[in-house]
């Protein structure tokens, strides 16, 4: 079986992949259902398919390896809600589109696009805020080297207001567990990466579809 992504999906799939893993593994340390930890790996998998959209807006089909100028954030600042909208058009549960809608929104209501407060914010996406964070600090990117663990942990807790308490400390209970191990680099094969992350061949399958079709 070949490679199922072209490479200008691979950043996206793998950073995907990354926080589906993470939110599955918090889901049932919080003892949630099996069909909400489903419906949160998928959320957890497609949060960020709006800057697909936002890409080819900004920037045409030219890749950028320097960090966004102040004057784009406005627009990066939409993609919660592109990403919830091509959801909605496809018809996703609502449970998934709340969580991806929201994922930007912060404990203490610093957060976007809503500005939701505390339990206000549903709860996937407090699960995935900080599955999000944890992924995007342990990866490198094309201004920075990525954080070891314990350095991110660090840097979570000192913006500790952005997270629910509750799901944090079960977050730190999972990664003390996990690790780094669902840090993703694409195999060579669908049929390894399946056997190596514990990700379902055909969600993956369809997944990578539907981040073509979206892009």
């Amino acid at each position: 079986m070949g490679r199922i992504v072209d490479y200008n999906l691979t950043e996206e799939l793998e950073h995907g992949i990354y926080v589906s893993c993470l939110a599955r593994e918090l889901a049932r340390d919080l003892a949630l259902s099996e069909s909400v930890v489903r419906q949160l790996q998928i959320a957890g998998m497609l949060h960020d398919i709006g800057k697909l959209r936002l890409t080819n807006y900004l920037y045409g089909n030219e890749k950028i390896a320097s960090p966004l100028v102040i004057e784009e954030m406005k627009y990066v600042r939409m993609h919660p809600m592109l990403s919830y909208e091509i959801l909605r058009e496809r018809n996703y549960s609502g449970f998934i589109l709340e969580s991806v809608r929201y994922h930007h929104e912060d404990y203490d209501g610093s957060g976007f696009p809503g500005n939701l407060v505390g339990e206000e914010i549903p709860l996937g996406a407090r699960i995935i805020r900080v599955c999000d964070v944890f992924a995007a600090l342990t990866s490198d990117r094309p201004y920075r080297k990525r954080f070891e663990i314990g350095e991110a942990i660090s840097l979570m807790i000192d913006e500790i207001n952005h997270f629910d308490m509750r799901v944090f400390l079960a977050f730190e209970r999972v990664v003390h567990q996990v690790g780094t191990r669902y840090h993703v680099r694409l195999a060579d094969s669908d049929a390894d990466l399946v056997r190596r992350y514990q990700v379902d061949e055909g969600f993956l399958s369809a997944m990578a579809d539907f981040y073509q079709g979206a892009s």
